[in-house]
């Protein structure tokens, strides 16, 4: 029996440029290592979205209020959208968060497009996107329909 091994499951010392920076790194525990460091890796996972928002008060107290009448069966959520008659999942579109339950029965998109075109103030940008970035965000007050 020879001592020398033939074959197995070696793998050749690997470098790769790092997906983040474009750091040479190596050699690879794994071939399928994308980056040089944790930091890279957590950096490359970031959303890049630029502008962080998050719901008012008042939209939430609203969208839980429809909630809970929802699933305790005092309203009944349709089928179809009012705006596009597509099957699936439905969202109630409220007119107005100080009557939470008058809502338009919408898909996503048709939420997210009439929201767009009529937007109710729900959302609010946070501070601290801008603390970091160090851009100033432009809020635009929503018009009160009469």
């Amino acid at each position: 029996m020879s001592s020398n091994k033939i074959g197995g499951n070696r793998k050749p010392q690997t470098f790769r440029a790092c997906d983040k920076c474009g750091e040479t790194f190596g050699p690879l525990d794994r071939l399928s290592q994308r980056f040089c460091s944790t930091t890279c890796k957590y950096e490359a996972a970031k959303t890049g979205r630029l502008i962080q928002r998050k719901a008012t008060t008042a939209a939430r107290s609203a969208q839980s209020l429809l909630r809970y009448h929802v699933q305790a069966g005092n309203i009944v959520r349709p089928t179809c959208c009012e705006e596009c008659s597509a099957n699936g999942k439905i969202e109630g579109a409220h007119f107005n968060y100080s009557e939470p339950l008058r809502v338009r029965w919408l898909c996503r998109s048709c939420h997210v497009r009439w929201d767009r075109a009529e937007p109710k103030g729900g959302t609010v940008i946070l501070a601290r996107w801008e603390a970091f970035t160090g851009k100033q965000a432009v809020l635009t007050a929503p018009e009160k329909s009469v």
